[in-house]
């Protein structure tokens, strides 16, 4: 697959401590192309693979028959921003992430260079995604650039948003150094071939599209062709894979909060898919194999738990059609309809949701207030945010289900930190 090289690293004087100052030899790794490599999978990733593809297949299908299935595609995406944006160390709860999008969307602008301004970012990166994977023609390096430049917006480093990197990073140890770091990419001069190549395989590969999605992102991963932001990129790429491979058109598999819960096993797989060539006794084949045969378990749990958590919602929508009797067609009806995706509403964002009047939206909010569907939110009183409270507890549950590998929480401990049960 590639090689690991030496290289010398000056000294800097400039360096905070003795060892940050120090120069020496590190390894970086100088990865192989993969559009013109000869990769079959073994008959375990290809098997693997196929039980992704139907799993992924079910999930897309029920969304055709869903009457919220684009309403509970926003939640999906939301579940897979969250914990693409956690497995980089950054946490935020369900509720803050959509009262903060609530109010954007009445003028209220977040705070810019935050923690939320990154996570707001990981979601319009994933949009992103979601939208090039719709469009028709072969994809750009521009397009990656775009929806890395999505992901940066308003934060710290947005003007290094969708600007590919010219000098040397690295994963782990010190900031001034790449001298004890876990992995340091490839070379700056070879960012550019590395990232066109990898296109060429995106656009031309003949693997299942899964194992493509999944190398796709490894290889990202392994180039690491931006500043910052390189993971969360890396796992939106998947998604303009599977869209673009026509697996999925109407939902979106939130594939990121397994690899959070399987976190160990996911830094392990993409540290293995970096073998040296030569040195260890393996083939390209076999290491591609293993790393997509991993994804496609991932894939599986993705779907699901997705699966799951939209018949809970499917239900939720029964429940709140008994509570209230809304006509066919009306602001009230269209209000429920959208709550799954949008559980946290002003009767400014109600407007748009439902495309009324501003009377009828109001009158819709509190119809749903009356019913117990929709609290107004106590933190956020005066900018006239209202809650779908049955819609949080969903979503808690949900999350709670993804970290652990059964799905129940009531018979295993979850792994990493999770929202406490809903009462």
């Amino acid at each position: 697959m590639g090689h690991y090289r030496d290289a010398m690293w000056e000294s800097d004087p400039q360096g905070p401590t003795r060892a940050d100052r120090m120069g020496g030899v590190y390894r970086f790794y100088e990865a192989d192309a993969l559009a013109s490599a000869e990769l079959v999978l073994s008959a375990d990733a290809s098997r693997a693979c196929e039980r992704a593809a139907v799993a992924l297949a079910k999930l897309d299908e029920r969304a055709r028959y869903s009457s919220s299935a684009e309403n509970l595609s926003d939640a999906l995406l939301r579940s897979e921003s969250l914990s693409s944006s956690r497995i980089e160390g950054l946490e935020m709860n369900v509720r803050k992430l959509l009262e903060l999008e609530a109010l954007e969307e009445l003028g209220v602008a977040h705070r810019p260079h935050s923690p939320e301004a990154e996570v707001l970012g990981n979601i319009n990166a994933m949009r992103e995604a979601v939208s090039l994977g719709a469009r028709d023609g072969a994809l750009r390096l521009d397009d990656i650039c775009a929806m890395h430049a999505a992901l940066l917006r308003d934060t710290r480093l947005a003007d290094q948003g969708g600007v590919l990197r010219t000098t040397q990073n690295w994963i782990g140890g010190s900031w001034y150094t790449p001298l004890g770091a876990r992995y340091v990419p490839p070379r700056p001069e070879l960012v550019v071939p590395l990232m066109e190549d990898l296109v060429e395989f995106i656009n031309s590969a003949r693997l299942p599209v899964v194992a493509v999605a999944a190398l796709a992102h490894a290889q990202l991963e392994t180039i690491h062709p931006f500043v910052d932001g390189n993971g969360r990129t890396g796992r939106a790429l998947v998604h303009v894979v599977l869209r673009r491979g026509r697996l999925v058109e109407r939902s979106v598999v939130p594939v990121s909060p397994v690899l959070l819960t399987l976190r160990e096993q996911y830094y392990a797989g993409l540290e293995s898919y970096r073998f040296d060539e030569g040195r260890e006794p393996r083939t390209l084949a076999e290491a591609a194999s293993t790393w997509v045969e991993f994804f496609c378990f991932a894939v599986e749990r993705a779907c699901e738990r997705a699966d799951a958590f939209e018949r809970s919602m499917e239900q939720l929508r029964v429940r709140w059609g008994e509570l209230v009797r809304a006509r066919s067609g009306s602001a009230t009806e269209l209000l429920l309809d959208a709550l799954p995706g949008n559980p946290v509403v002003s009767i400014a964002s109600a407007v748009r949701l439902t495309g009324r009047s501003y009377p009828a939206a109001r009158g819709a909010v509190r119809a749903l207030e009356e019913a117990g569907v929709l609290y107004q939110s106590s933190k956020n009183r005066k900018s006239g945010l209202y809650v779908a409270k049955d819609v949080i507890d969903e979503f808690t549950r949900y999350e709670r289900a993804l970290a652990t590998v059964s799905g129940d929480t009531r018979q295993e401990r979850p792994v990493r930190r999770v929202p406490h049960r809903p009462q």
